[in-house]
């Protein structure tokens, strides 16, 4: 049996540096990057513990509520970091947002997108029936999207 985790050693693992440098979890990772930690038999992200240890939250165990904002942020975006002061509190969406603005998620666009109806063989045939005087709203119906979207597509503004 390993012996009880403390905030000592805890904060043991964590390379601490100045106040405004990353300190980065040593401690084991799990697949996406982030530090793990086992306490009291269950195990944490490094960050999120120490976001606990610190006052940020009331629990080292991640909201399940994705609404909740007690979701443990980075602003450095570096998953083993451990530096409560690069931390910021929001929910779900605000963790998402903040990925796409820093560039760290990219919103796949056209016939890569989860919910792209056309691919880029029908966009062609669209926008060459276009071209030869078909209306935007007689194709809409015959690929089961909009007439902004068949609009977007002859413009270019969508499946570029």
């Amino acid at each position: 049996m390993s012996p009880r985790q403390t905030a000592e050693t805890f904060w043991s693992r964590v390379a601490v540096r100045g106040p405004n440098d990353c300190w980065d979890w040593v401690g084991s990772h799990n697949s996406t990057g982030y530090g793990v930690v086992a306490w009291d038999g269950e195990y944490y992200t490094a960050h999120r513990v120490a976001a606990w240890l610190h006052g940020l939250v009331s629990s080292p165990r991640a909201p399940h509520s994705k609404r909740s904002k007690k979701h443990v942020l980075h602003k450095c975006d570096r998953r083993p970091c451990c530096n409560p002061e690069h931390f910021f509190l929001g929910n779900y969406t605000d963790n998402q947002k903040d990925a796409y603005a820093k560039g760290r998620k990219v919103q796949p666009k056209g016939a890569n997108h989860v919910n792209a109806k056309l691919t880029v063989a029908t966009v062609r045939h669209i926008r060459r029936r276009y071209t030869n005087g078909e209306k935007q709203v007689s194709l809409a119906k015959e690929y089961g999207v909009s007439q902004r979207a068949i609009s977007r597509v002859v413009r270019g503004e969508t499946y570029k």
